[in-house]
């Protein structure tokens, strides 16, 4: 068992003994291409999601997971995913947070590997840096910056967009391109509680796929429309 699985394991240990009460949220959503980091990890086509987190306000203790329809090398499979960490407000507009996120797909090649992040929220705007050392189980070290934000418009309207940079550690030579990949995404939203309706634009820049050892079929495009509706509870 590697170290950063190790320590997402303690880390949910500690989060389950803790005494003070739980809440617990969860949402099912549908995806017309579930595009992770700019990558469409469904080979550009739907994906079903449920998730569910738990939050423990008194502590700042937070932990959740995902499970998703993939298609990893062109075959049909799920993807797992789990986290947990801890959020600290500075003041009312402030907080950082950190933790954990482990990841795997079912099929031939699990692809598994665990992440690290820390990160700073002002209001809406999110910004974290993630180091995984063994990006999608590849062996290579992989760093990935991002900024989030979102605004709200009229009524239940809302404006998104997001920019993200990957940066690959050892030798790029054999991809004949930079360590480097950027992927941004902008769309709208409608939100009627308990729903979530958006449609975005992403798009990716950068060094290909195989670079950084996504589990994404050689066809699938850089670009792409994406259309997302969420139920949550």
């Amino acid at each position: 068992m590697g170290l950063a699985l190790r320590v997402a394991m303690a880390v949910l240990l500690a989060l389950f003994a803790v005494q003070a009460r739980a809440q617990m949220t969860g949402s099912a959503t549908f995806v017309s291409d579930y595009r992770f980091r700019g990558v469409s990890l469904s080979d550009d086509r739907p994906s079903a999601q449920l998730s569910f987190d738990y939050d423990w306000p008194a502590s700042g203790w937070y932990a959740g997971g995902m499970m998703a329809n993939v298609r990893a090398d062109s075959r049909h499979a799920a993807q797992l995913l789990g986290y947990a960490g801890y959020v600290h407000r500075l003041n009312a507009d402030i907080s950082w947070e950190g933790g954990v996120r482990y990841s795997r797909f079912t099929g031939h090649e699990s692809y598994a590997y665990a992440e690290a992040y820390t990160g700073l929220t002002f209001r809406q705007l999110v910004g974290r840096i993630y180091y995984a050392p063994s990006y999608f189980n590849g062996g290579v070290a992989v760093w990935y910056a991002e900024v989030n934000d979102s605004f709200a418009l009229s009524g239940q309207w809302y404006a998104l967009a997001h920019a993200g940079c990957l940066r690959r550690a050892g030798n790029v030579t054999e991809y004949q391109a930079s360590r480097f990949r950027s992927d941004f995404k902008a769309g709208i939203g409608f939100a009627p509680p308990p729903w979530n309706f958006q449609l975005s634009w992403t798009t990716t820049r950068g060094a290909p796929d195989a670079a950084f050892d996504y589990p994404s079929a050689a066809n699938a495009n850089r670009n792409a429309w994406v259309l997302s509706i969420s139920y949550a509870w």
